[in-house]
């Protein structure tokens, strides 16, 4: 190649910035291969390693930052950093559906925090204690039957002698309540309220209510003593109990005398409203959420054949509280709030009791209605919407537990 011709190619070269030039020369023609490649490409080839002026200066190709280094005793561009692209991938979280019982849960405890501000007069209870109490049960009852007073719903109690009794055996029961009443043919006694000249007597034999009628205390306490829903019983039936005289001077009767004024109420109102009150005044003590465990599966299979009409007036079934009042009463709360459930159980003062009921529901049908804005026909059939939907695993209509006029 003569010196006019690499004058040119070199020219070119300059001008072209090509990444690579294969210059063949001698006696042979003279033969260029060229491979084009990016030039931030090649310089980036070629800077990496190669001699640099200035400790620290910089340069940016093609997504890579070199800089200046001393290596050894000589600068050299060295790579600082490259650029890259992180990708991220949305996760989705799946939130746990929440099932009807604690959809109403929820709704009763908007309720139960408002009990939290009252402060009502606690008065003087005269407690009996069977010999063979724990103190860890006598201070439980303590506890229960002072936030009984302090929140509860019916402070003109505290105007009346308030006596109280407990015991783990049925011979410790008829012992510890012989100086008020005589309970030794009433068979196995769970708990029970009686006007006895005091506001109420609360019957109350612990291992039944821990572990089932007819267990001893030594078999319970192999059983742990009922376990976490054998307390949960256990402790709403205290107060269950004291809600019973409550209800008894709401309708404006001496709660102090024996009296059958509580049939003026159907029974699954009777019992049902006092174990939601009962689990509501747990939510209080506690500083919980409302909870009640008995709203389960097996409670709404073992009641399947107990609506609301047939434990209105009769209840062979058992299902008055457990089974079927606590659904129905929970519909009630979560719709309208204690306070008006309460409503209608002193509304009832006037209702003549249920033996004279010439049907399940004609006598209190009409205050039903008017405090709950459906007939109780209508209500029974909402009451079991909510207790196949807890056995079935299903939700509960979009307004189903709104405070509105129902067909």
């Amino acid at each position: 190649m003569s010196h006019s011709q690499l004058t040119i190619v070199l020219g070119i070269m300059r001008r072209s910035r090509v990444a690579l030039w294969l210059v063949v020369s001698a006696v042979m023609p003279v033969a260029i291969i060229s491979v084009a490649m990016p030039v931030d490409a090649a310089d980036s080839l070629q800077i990496q390693g190669t001699k640099c002026a200035k400790t620290g200066a910089t340069r940016q190709i093609a997504g890579v930052s070199y800089s200046c280094t001393k290596v050894g005793k000589t600068l050299k561009w060295q790579i600082a950093s490259r650029n890259t692209t992180t990708t991220t991938i949305a996760t989705k979280t799946t939130v746990p559906r929440k099932t009807a019982a604690q959809v109403v849960a929820e709704k009763i405890t908007t309720f139960a925090v408002q009990m939290r501000t009252r402060n009502q007069l606690v008065p003087t209870v005269e407690y009996r204690f069977g010999p063979s109490v724990s103190e860890a049960d006598r201070s439980m009852t303590r506890q229960l039957v002072e936030a009984f007073f302090k929140y509860g719903s019916f402070p003109q109690l505290a105007n009346y002698r308030n006596a109280i009794s407990v015991a783990l055996s049925q011979q410790e029961l008829v012992e510890t309540t012989a100086e008020l009443i005589n309970i030794s043919d009433w068979g196995s006694v769970g708990g029970g309220y009686s006007g006895t000249g005091t506001f109420a007597l609360v019957l109350q034999n612990y291992t039944v209510h821990r572990c089932g009628s007819g267990v001893t205390m030594a078999i319970c306490q192999t059983r742990d003593n009922g376990g976490t829903l054998g307390r949960y019983r256990l402790r709403v039936n205290v107060l269950h109990e004291l809600s019973h005289g409550g209800k008894i001077a709401l309708m404006g009767y001496d709660p102090s005398q024996s009296n059958w004024n509580l049939e003026r109420t159907p029974m699954w109102i009777t019992s049902g409203i006092s174990n939601v009150q009962g689990a509501m005044l747990l939510a209080v003590i506690d500083g919980a959420t409302y909870t009640n465990p008995n709203i389960s599966v097996s409670e709404g299979r073992r009641c399947i054949n107990a609506p609301i009409s047939v434990v209105s007036q009769t209840d062979s079934s058992d299902c008055r509280g457990l089974g079927t009042g606590d659904f129905a009463n929970e519909v009630l709360v979560a719709r309208f709030g204690l306070d008006k459930v309460l409503e209608f159980v002193a509304g009832s003062a006037g209702t003549p009791r249920k033996g004279s009921w010439s049907d399940w529901s004609g006598a209190w049908g009409s205050l039903f209605q008017q405090l709950f804005l459906q007939s109780p026909a209508s209500f029974e059939k909402d009451v079991e919407i909510y207790r196949n939907a807890v056995i079935d695993g299903k939700d509960l209509p979009a307004d189903f537990l709104d405070a509105k006029d129902r067909p």
